[in-house]
C-alpha cells in the first residue's frame, strides 16, 4: 500500500517502476525488463490514481472553501451581503483620471496636459 501511495503521489515512481520491471518468478534472480506487464500496470495506475487523487484533493479544497465562506457570511441577510459586495466593488474601482474633467478651452487644456504629464 505504501508503494502504491508513493506511485499515486508521483514522487519517485520511475525508480519503483524500473525495479518492478526486473522481477521474475519466485526463487529466481532479477532479469532486465522481464515483467513488461508491470510497466503497463504502473502507467494505468498513474493515470487513474493521480486523476482520483487530484479530484479528491480539489474536492477537499472546495469543501473547506464553502465552509469558510458560510462561516464568514453567518448572520447576514442576502440583502446585506449584496450591499457589502457593492461596497467592495466601489472601493476597488479606479476611475480614469486622464479622461475626466478635461477642459474645453485650448489654453486651459494645454495647462491641464502640462500638469497631468
Amino acid at each position: 500500500m505504501a508503494t502504491l501511495f508513493v506511485v499515486s503521489s508521483l514522487e519517485g515512481w520511475p525508480d519503483i517502476m524500473i525495479n518492478s520491471l526486473d522481477i521474475t518468478k519466485q526463487g529466481q534472480g532479477p532479469s532486465k525488463e522481464f515483467n513488461l506487464k508491470g510497466m503497463v500496470f504502473f502507467i494505468i495506475f498513474i493515470l487513474i490514481g493521480s486523476f482520483f487523487f487530484l479530484n479528491f484533493f480539489i474536492g477537499v479544497l472546495f469543501l473547506r472553501y464553502n465552509i469558510a465562506q458560510a462561516e464568514e457570511n453567518k448572520g447576514f441577510t442576502p440583502k446585506a451581503l449584496g450591499w457589502m459586495d457593492i461596497q467592495r466593488l466601489i472601493l476597488q474601482a479606479q476611475p480614469e483620471y486622464e479622461t475626466t474633467n478635461v477642459p474645453q478651452a485650448k489654453w486651459r487644456k494645454k495647462f491641464h496636459d502640462l500638469v497631468s504629464s
